[in-house]
């Protein structure tokens, strides 16, 4: 999963945007729950510290330096060791709400934005988090040198400065609707750490591999890579210690790992595959956890528009229109999926349910690639001017299997109107490789996206500036862009709402991706995990209020 990037915070699969205890309280019980204690033991149902809570991953992390990467699995690394932002999204409600900053304040003229830093909050070698940490990670992430991959979200700030310890002031371009996200420019890293080493190289930073000192839940106490990364409890953490002591995250070669070990009570959470999901669900020592996010989270097949072939807008319609997605739905995410068309989900407030759909339909794929000049030969197989119709389909990570089973899927259905495609699996960083990086050896991709609650944060994914770290496939709409920057500096929400609209016509018109499905979220957890309450964030958000019940 590959994840765009809001201005506050990691916005991806597993990263913990996290609320938390305070302090180090009495036990006290959980709501709708607790009961009297006896001779200084918590009840059942009571919150309890210790324990430790280990989690299966079928992929690793690359890097902890949150500046350089975009994968979900450091991500999720990233968030346990460097957690706070200034604002965070309420998980019931979704609107922005504090989180480092106690209060802020906006111009009349909406483009100056005040916030006021938390007492006391601090790192965790005791250090305080002052204003000249955000002030210093935001100038090395907006040097170009630097190569952040989101740094285009700072286009827009005209200034960030901290007049003194506990006061950020970032003045803005013009107004914006998405002003208080823009002004909240980046999670800090800790300035009096970070300053000695090299921005960019992991051999002369050790923090990069490493990191001694974060702001999260959770600091990092051994990383054995593609193995096991185990956490510890930070005991200085903004807003509390969690409950639980210890987090391990374990990686294993598959998610029918995952499960097993889930099963066996082996491990306290994993991700698993649609097929084992009817299974999960009566398991004893397992609850299974649903929820719909509310940002997108969507699986597609993306083309390599470097590509003369895939560039002639009559193949991509006829390969989208020789998927079908009922069966990739029934047979590979079993029921647990819709599908979809467009850049937003229905859950977006912005959804356009009237964008091309271009279902399957087998004798109009055959129609478009016969109009494109590619002609069937005597083998069944299409060809033009002496060159076959063959593509290189990638899917990564080789362990995820609905992936796999989208790709084998697709390779049958196009072989069955002439079409070649070798299919090929990867590891996770060697798939991201080979998207990002020249020759751009492959004409089509399986992967899926995690977007972003406001709809302007997903221009990255289309952005010719992100080509190839967001935009892999190379799409190129200069009034797609434009539309972005419109709506983002539109104030009344039907108007706002029209633009992402014809967005989404655009996009489905050009047909840079094939869209696939809307996935349903889930995932299974040991029932002697407490404290979980999904929302349309997930159920990570709050995992500082988790606790294991022995």
């Amino acid at each position: 999963m590959r994840t765009a990037f809001r201005s506050t915070c990691l916005l991806i699969l597993v990263v913990l945007t996290l609320g938390a205890c305070s302090g180090q309280p009495e036990p006290t019980p959980a709501p709708g729950e607790g009961g009297a204690t006896r001779a200084g033991t918590p009840a059942a149902g009571t919150p309890r510290r210790g324990g430790t809570l280990t989690i299966a991953a079928t992929t690793d992390a690359v890097s902890f330096h949150p500046y350089k990467t975009t994968d979900t699995a450091s991500g999720s690394y990233q968030g346990y060791v460097f957690g706070g932002s200034l604002t965070k999204r309420d998980p019931k409600t979704l609107e922005i709400v504090p989180e480092l900053a106690e209060k802020w304040t906006i111009s009349d003229d909406k483009t100056t934005y005040t916030f006021t830093l938390r007492d006391e909050i601090k790192w965790s070698d005791g250090q305080p988090i002052t204003s000249a940490d955000f002030v210093w990670t935001f100038e090395q992430a907006n040097k170009p040198e630097n190569k952040y991959p989101y740094r285009s979200n700072f286009e827009e700030i005209v200034s960030y400065t901290a007049p003194d310890p506990r006061t950020i002031v970032v003045k803005i371009k013009e107004p914006l609707a998405v002003g208080i996200e823009m002004a909240d420019a980046v999670t800090p890293l800790p300035k009096h750490v970070w300053e000695k080493y090299d921005w960019n190289d992991p051999d002369k930073n050790p923090e990069i591999l490493r990191p001694a000192v974060g702001s999260g839940m959770w600091k990092l106490k051994e990383w054995r890579r593609e193995d096991h990364a185990t956490f510890e409890a930070n005991d200085l953490h903004f807003d509390g210690r969690p409950y639980i002591d210890q987090l391990v995250v374990r990686v294993v070669p598959s998610q029918a790992v995952a499960f097993q070990m889930l099963r066996s009570g082996e491990i306290d959470w994993a991700s698993f595959t649609p097929a084992d999901y009817k299974e999960a669900k009566s398991l004893p020592n397992v609850n299974v956890y649903e929820w719909w996010l509310a940002r997108g989270n969507w699986s597609y097949i993306g083309y390599n528009l470097r590509h003369p072939m895939l560039q002639d807008i009559r193949v991509r319609q006829a390969l989208a229109q020789a998927i079908d997605r009922k069966i990739i739905i029934d047979r590979v995410q079993y029921g647990l999926a819709q599908p979809t068309y467009s850049a937003w989900p229905p859950s977006s407030w912005v959804y356009n349910p009237d964008v091309p759909k271009f279902d399957y339909d087998q004798r109009r794929a055959e129609q478009l690639l016969d109009e494109a000049g590619w002609r069937k030969g005597a083998d069944g197989m299409r060809a033009k001017d002496g060159q076959k119709l063959q593509l290189k389909l990638l899917f990564g990570p080789n362990t995820n299997k609905v992936r796999e089973g989208i790709a084998t899927i697709v390779q049958e259905q196009w072989r069955q109107v002439g079409v070649q495609v070798e299919v090929t699996g990867l590891e996770w960083g060697a798939y991201l490789d080979k998207l990002t990086k020249s020759p751009f050896d492959y004409d089509l991709f399986v992967l899926g996206w995690l977007s972003t609650i406001d709809p302007h944060w997903s221009y990255q994914i289309w952005s010719e500036a992100t080509i190839p770290d967001l935009n892999a496939g190379g799409y190129v709409n200069k009034k797609v862009e434009e539309l972005f920057r419109q709506g983002a500096r539109e104030f009344d929400r039907e108007k706002r709402k029209k633009i992402y609209q014809e967005i989404q016509k655009l996009i489905t018109d050009d047909l840079p991706y094939m869209f696939l499905s809307v996935n349903m979220s889930y995932t299974g957890v040991s029932k002697r995990v407490r404290g979980i309450e999904p929302s349309p964030l997930g159920i990570e958000y709050n995992l500082n209020k988790w606790w294991i019940e022995r």
